[in-house]
């Protein structure tokens, strides 16, 4: 069964340019499902507290990337969707105090999809 939800972008509904209402399906709206997944912090969601990614088990000083990715590993099977995941890249700026991340995962249909997301 496919499904189907509103798309967005930048944190907001978005908008075709005769300003209809946009969705995504499919794959893509696995990849939006993650997405909004992994920028949730668990807890923040009320009607779902275990719900997200577990925000303070990634952040701070001396956050091994084990750490960073047994923790993406946990939000990841949330999905049901999510059968296999395959690849996490981590890459840390310093400097900017932000972490880049890209998450592969194999998808319950066989598809493999690509995840980019990042926090400070």
């Amino acid at each position: 069964m496919i499904m189907r939800t509103f798309m967005l972008q930048e944190n907001d509904l978005a908008f075709d340019t005769d300003r209809n209402i946009c969705f995504v399906q499919g794959d893509d709206e696995i990849a939006q499902a993650l997405e909004r997944l992994f920028t949730t912090d668990a807890g923040e969601w009320f009607l779902s507290a275990n719900h997200g990614l577990e925000y303070p088990r990634i952040r701070g000083k001396g956050v091994s990337n084990e750490n960073i990715q047994m923790a993406i590993i946990r939000a990841a099977f949330q999905e049901a969707r999510v059968r296999e995941v395959v690849e996490i890249n981590i890459d840390k700026d310093p400097i900017n105090r932000t972490v880049n991340i890209s998450f592969l995962c194999m998808i319950d249909t066989g598809a493999t999809i690509t995840v980019p997301f990042s926090f400070e």
